[in-house]
């Protein structure tokens, strides 16, 4: 399964997401139910307090999706962490978040946080906008191929440190390296050959896609 999370937005920021044709199975977060029914997708679940929508809308959308979860406006979690919550008990290869990076800073910041909730559960997941794609990793060995549409790759220190960092197969190549907060040492590397693999032993390491 492949699960695509919307989020409120803002939609610039948000690419068309008919293109993500291999999801099968979409959330609408809140306003993110609208951004998915106005972009003409049906919504396996809309969830969310839906404070920020027309009483008569959110009726509609829900009744266009095939399931829905409505929850108090007062509650310790946010619409998106409930969100995430239900995306990881259904136990997906793969996690697709929009709409979530934009706007307020808190939220962004947050909603980069919580992904550390599909690190938890070995999750493969990703925030999307216009012009970034990243990802939270905890220790191990991964692969990246090379994406001509993000040219850019950047490894950056979630964790105060990320200790024995290696990357082959990209422009600037790390051999046993800790990286540190604060350091630009491993930003806007590139990649040399068509797939590029990075480990690390210790920390959360944060890793972007980029274009200018």
């Amino acid at each position: 399964m492949k699960i695509g999370i919307v989020a409120a937005g803002p939609t610039d920021e948000i690419p068309d997401l008919n293109q993500y044709t291999d999801i099968n199975y979409w959330i609408g977060v809140d306003e993110g139910s609208k951004i998915l029914y106005d972009s003409g997708i049906q919504a396996n679940l809309v969830m969310g307090d839906f404070d920020s929508l027309d009483e008569d809308l959110v009726e509609h959308i829900k009744a266009c999706a095939q399931s829905n979860k409505e929850f108090s406006s007062i509650k310790d979690e946010t619409d998106l962490e409930l969100a995430f919550i239900e995306a990881i008990n259904l136990s997906p290869e793969q996690v697709l978040v929009f709409g979530a990076t934009g706007g307020r800073l808190d939220h962004a910041w947050m909603n980069v946080q919580l992904m550390k909730m599909f690190a938890d559960h070995n999750i493969d997941a990703w925030l999307i906008n216009n012009q970034n794609e990243m990802t939270l990793k905890l220790p191990g060995t991964y692969s990246i191929m090379k994406d001509s549409s993000f040219p850019f790759v950047s490894f950056l220190p979630f964790s105060s440190k990320v200790t024995n960092l290696n990357l082959s197969g990209f422009r600037y190549p790390l051999v046993d390296t800790t990286i540190v907060q604060g350091s630009s040492l491993t930003i806007s590397n590139e990649w040399s050959e068509k797939k590029g693999t990075y480990f690390f032993t210790s920390g959360i390491l944060l890793v972007i896609k980029s274009r200018d």
